[in-house]
């Protein structure tokens, strides 16, 4: 599923191209993909409507309508946003400069929705905001007792973290995934935090990760694949010290980690 990184650098791409166009026409192919939402009300509110901005709020795209509303899209497994049509197109948008932004999903796990105004997502502090201060994270973890790697996928109190970027941040910090979050010590936080937004960064420089299906809106895979430390690397030798990647599983999902530089 694509994360904070790739979906920000979605974002990145989509957002000068359609920054104050109107959307013309709506095409569906697909209407699974409004998980229930009216097709005839989707296609009529979003017609027409300009676009003033585009924001990312976790795993979210938020398109900001110059009427106040929010036509929001999450790319759930395989959801890409492109200008150009591959074979699992969904919808289609069509632009007032006439270029058109195609939803593509081949499992139809994302959604797209509108909503009247800026919607409640109940999620956590953005782990790249000023708000996440090491001192905010290590409140947030003294109350938690669940396996660390656990609590970092929790939206609602962290968010745009996922299963790659989670134990890439462990690694680098040097904790073990299965260590309660409330037993780790106040420098072990600070290291903690230093190393996710560490890893965020990097990712965005390289454009996200790419293993089967994340493309950008161009079409391209990111690099960020290239780098990773333990994530897929079961057995593999360890880039710091040579011992085998394990792999088990936490909250049943696959989890990778070093035995030995993780404490």
């Amino acid at each position: 599923m694509p994360e904070l990184p790739e979906v920000e650098t979605v974002r990145r791409d989509v957002l000068p191209k359609v920054r104050g166009r109107t959307v013309r026409r709506v095409e569906l192919a697909d209407r699974r993909i409004l998980k229930g939402y009216s097709a005839p009300k989707f296609i009529k509110g979003l017609t027409g409507q300009k676009i003033i901005d585009l924001e990312r709020r976790a795993k979210y795209l938020l398109f900001k309508l110059a009427s106040g509303k929010y036509f929001v899209v999450h790319l759930g497994m395989t959801g890409r946003l492109l200008f150009a049509p591959d074979k699992y197109v969904k919808a289609i948008f069509t632009l007032s400069d006439g270029k058109k932004l195609y939803y593509s999903d081949l499992r139809l796990f994302g959604r797209l929705k509108l909503f009247d105004r800026y919607p409640e997502l109940k999620l956590g502090p953005e782990p790249l905001g000023n708000e996440f201060t090491p001192e905010l994270f290590k409140s947030m973890l003294a109350k938690r007792k669940g396996p660390i790697r656990s609590v970092l996928l929790d939206q609602k109190m962290l968010a745009g973290l996922g299963n790659i970027y989670v134990l890439e941040s462990l690694f680098a910090a040097g904790i073990r995934p299965d260590r309660k979050a409330n037993s780790l010590k106040t420098d072990e936080v600070k290291k903690l935090h230093s190393e996710i937004r560490k890893v965020l960064i990097k990712s965005l420089g390289l454009r996200g990760t790419s293993f089967n299906w994340y493309v950008d809106a161009k079409g391209k895979k990111g690099s960020f694949q290239l780098n990773l430390m333990v994530y897929g690397r079961k057995g593999e030798p360890c880039p710091v010290c040579g011992t085998p990647i394990k792999r088990t599983n936490i909250g049943q999902r696959g989890t990778y980690y070093c035995p030995r530089c993780q404490k």
